[in-house]
């Protein structure tokens, strides 16, 4: 690889972070994603210069390279080679578009699993608040389904982001996007009380402007997180393959299916797009179409009629 390309990879890092404002996670998976389709062109089409790639260049690198992988990651191949394209034009690198004849790959719709909301309740009454470990979970745990905020969200939460009394917290989000989130008052009274009781008497933290804090005075880890809510879902019975995520999926789906609106929704989620929110409306369909074949008289016996 030429010290053109390389430069080409670094700077093309630099644009999609600061300029894109994507996040560190894509913008390495789109470094790495393009350095292996410049390996294609050095390869199999004879040195093709990175920003001189045609059409035909990308359906033969996805059509004999990427026809074993999975919709989902051929999508985010198509959409790096687009945003490669994006810093083309804007370097006067290239001014036409080989990417516009390129469809991506057709999608199943995969639903997010939720609780329902006795399952919630169940899980949010596992906790022994005699256990200074388990108030902090059930704080942190409770602040999830009560404002929807991502794993990510939860464990990076600084101690000045929190306002119990107007029971509102600050998040930093994807992209740096900061916004306002609202939780419920009951929310606030454990927060409050793993504040007064258990974070303000640790010693020695670390991790010191974190405000939920693990048993090695760190601040806590997606792994800890998850580890910790399957604890408390086994528990209490509740039998599903539960992930950092179900109780925010949980959080859409219940205010949807009680009359929230999708756009309100979004912004509470920090979605960039109502198409990601969307999804929550074909669970939360699926949910009251569930209540209605089994409560109604005749939603099932006269269908015909």
């Amino acid at each position: 690889m030429s010290d053109t390309d390389i430069d080409f990879l670094s700077e093309f890092y630099n644009y999609c972070y600061l300029y894109r404002n994507f996040s560190d996670n894509t913008c390495n998976s789109y470094q790495y994603d393009l350095k292996h389709f410049k390996e294609f062109l050095d390869n199999e089409r004879n040195h093709v210069p990175l920003n001189q790639f045609s059409t035909e260049d990308v359906q033969e690198y996805l059509y004999n390279k990427c026809k074993d992988r999975a919709p989902k990651s051929i999508s985010r191949i198509i959409s790096c080679l687009k945003t490669f394209t994006k810093y083309c034009h804007s370097k006067d690198l290239r001014d036409d578009n080989p990417m516009i004849a390129i469809a991506e790959p057709q999608q199943s719709v995969k639903l997010p699993e939720f609780l329902s909301e006795e399952e919630v309740s169940k899980l949010l009454n596992a906790f022994d608040l005699r256990d200074p470990t388990e108030i902090r979970d059930k704080a942190m745990i409770d602040l999830m389904y009560s404002s929807g905020l991502r794993v990510s969200e939860i464990i990076n939460l600084k101690l000045g982001d929190i306002s119990f009394d107007e029971c509102i917290v600050r998040v930093l989000g994807k992209g740096d996007k900061e916004r306002l989130v609202p939780f419920a008052e009951s929310t606030s009274k454990y927060l409050r009380k793993y504040y007064d009781e258990v974070r303000t008497k640790l010693p020695l933290v670390y991790d010191a402007e974190y405000f939920f804090i693990s048993r090695k005075l760190r601040k806590l880890t997606r792994q800890s997180f998850w580890y910790r809510i399957k604890y408390y879902a086994t528990k209490v019975n509740i039998n599903k393959n539960i992930h950092p995520h179900t109780l925010r999926h949980s959080f859409a789906t219940h205010l949807l299916n009680h009359g929230a609106e999708l756009r309100s929704v979004q912004e509470l989620l920090g979605h960039e797009s109502i198409n990601t929110t969307q999804i929550y409306t074909h669970v939360a369909n699926n949910d009251l179409k569930k209540m209605y074949d089994n409560c109604h008289p005749r939603a099932k016996d006269n269908r015909e009629d």
